[in-house]
């Protein structure tokens, strides 16, 4: 029994060909559809913890943090017990190969429990290399999302580059390649494979961005500040080539994502390895249900912005919904024996993720488990999924059922709904015209927190 369970961070599923297409134009993802042509692609995943550590604790541990329905961006606790853990308990090896260096450096140690682990350095801020390389800024400081000490390593990090696995998605997936070749014979393992990209910052190879704008001379951002697109003083413009270099990273994952189906079959490996592709969430360019966005902030100051130049927003701040390009990321499994793909509907999470891992393999359940296994629906046995997905950080909560969409904070503002079927763009807030819905959601999101041990004084701090 064998499983790979690839993670492209901020990878959103209009970009991925088997959900369709963005509204400014089709992006080139030739392997994920021939993917999906023997997968189960779900409609229906959903983001839990929001973002990008507290995603992959979902996963790791198949449950909220402690105190919080919600996990944080944080280490691995000493007494947390994570899947690679669970795995290793019921005779199953694992191993983790990623570039996305917030997973394992300064002190965040998610790769802690696997029986192998290697780290592709260099991603963002990694300080993985000293040299000469000078600071240049391609636009204003604030409106690059990094420190300026941290772009400066960005610099320096991707300097060197020559080929094409100089990158980190190829580079990462070359390692994966290697591992695979080295491992084939085990009877049973487990692999993580955690690409950063098409995270920003958006560099990819010359070749993929020509694909999508190959005569732009504007200013570049490679990294946008998050925040309103047009308070940022982005233009038109620009925004169409920010989102260019996007998909060209997709395009070049989807690439690398291919290279390794490839390998899996050289190996003889594809009949009998399980197969996972997700997303931990997508991201915005201001587009349909983007709330007027640039990246996944769901929080600006009064300028409009969130994480200038690495700044947290000054007060007074407006606080958004999660956007829906943001929550639904896109998932599809391929399991051993399946042949034609199928389209799922029904709401799952990351934690069900973690519990069709454990049923892959014939590991036990454990009792904080929050999630069911999603194998069945993924073959075409039955089951429903979720009634609603409960999804946020520590200071909100968001309810999305298919149609609506409700978020309450824990005093930041008042509460807000939307009908997703009428209004996709988010833009008439219902909370004063629809009460019983409202009511209903907010009942779905004080079960999902009291579910987790969690007081009632803890539950009754959401605004309704």
């Amino acid at each position: 029994m064998k499983f790979i369970y690839v993670m492209a961070d901020s990878m959103r599923r209009d970009h991925v060909s088997p959900y369709g297409s963005p509204a400014w134009g089709a992006v080139q993802t030739p392997n994920l559809e021939r993917f999906a042509e023997t997968a189960a692609v779900f409609e229906d995943y959903y983001i839990g913890s929001f973002p990008t550590v507290p995603n992959r604790r979902d996963t790791l541990l198949g449950h909220g943090d402690k105190g919080l329905p919600f996990n944080r961006w944080k280490p691995l606790d000493p007494d947390e017990v994570t899947l690679p853990k669970r795995l290793a308990a019921a005779g199953v090896p694992s191993m983790w190969i990623g570039d996305t260096q917030n997973n394992v450096t300064g002190g965040l140690n998610l790769q802690r429990d696997y029986t192998g682990w290697h780290l592709n350095r260099g991603q963002e801020g990694d300080p993985c290399w000293l040299s000469d390389e000078p600071l240049e800024f391609p636009v204003p400081p604030e409106l690059i999302r990094y420190p300026a000490e941290w772009w400066h390593r960005v610099l320096i990090n991707r300097a060197h580059r020559r080929t094409e696995t100089d990158w980190f998605a190829p580079g990462t997936y070359s390692l994966a390649l290697r591992w695979l070749e080295e491992n084939r014979k085990r009877e049973s393992f487990f692999l993580w494979l955690d690409t950063f990209d098409p995270h920003e910052p958006w560099d990819p190879p010359r070749h993929y961005l020509d694909l999508y704008d190959s005569g732009y001379d504007g200013r570049v951002f490679e990294a946008p500040t998050y925040g309103q697109r047009r308070e940022l003083g982005i233009t038109d413009r620009e925004l169409q080539h920010i989102r260019a270099r996007y998909a060209g990273e997709v395009t070049m994952v989807d690439h690398w994502f291919g290279r390794l189906l490839d390998k899996l079959e050289e190996l003889g490996l594809d009949d009998d390895t399980a197969v996972l592709f997700c997303a931990d969430h997508g991201t915005n360019f201001d587009g349909p249900g983007d709330l007027g966005m640039l990246q996944k902030a769901n929080v600006v100051g009064a300028d409009g912005s969130c994480m200038a130049a690495g700044k947290w927003p000054g007060e007074p701040r407006r606080w958004y919904p999660i956007s829906p390009n943001v929550a639904r990321p896109p998932l599809l499994l391929h399991l051993p024996g399946m042949h034609t793909g199928r389209r799922v509907k029904g709401i799952v999470q990351p934690w069900d993720v973690h519990a069709t891992i454990l049923e892959h393999f014939g590991a036990e359940r454990h009792e904080r488990l929050l999630g069911d296994s999603i194998l069945p629906l993924a073959r075409g046995e039955g089951g429903s999924g979720r009634a609603a997905a409960v999804l946020g950080q520590a200071e909100t909560a968001q309810v999305m059922d298919g149609r609506w969409l409700y978020a309450t904070w824990r005093g930041q503002r008042p509460a807000c709904l939307y009908d997703l079927a009428a209004d996709p763009s988010c833009e008439r807030d219902l909370i004063g015209s629809e009460p019983a819905v409202a009511a209903e959601l907010h009942g779905r999101a004080i079960a999902f927190v009291r579910s987790q041990g969690l007081p009632d004084e803890y539950a009754a701090g959401y605004q309704v």
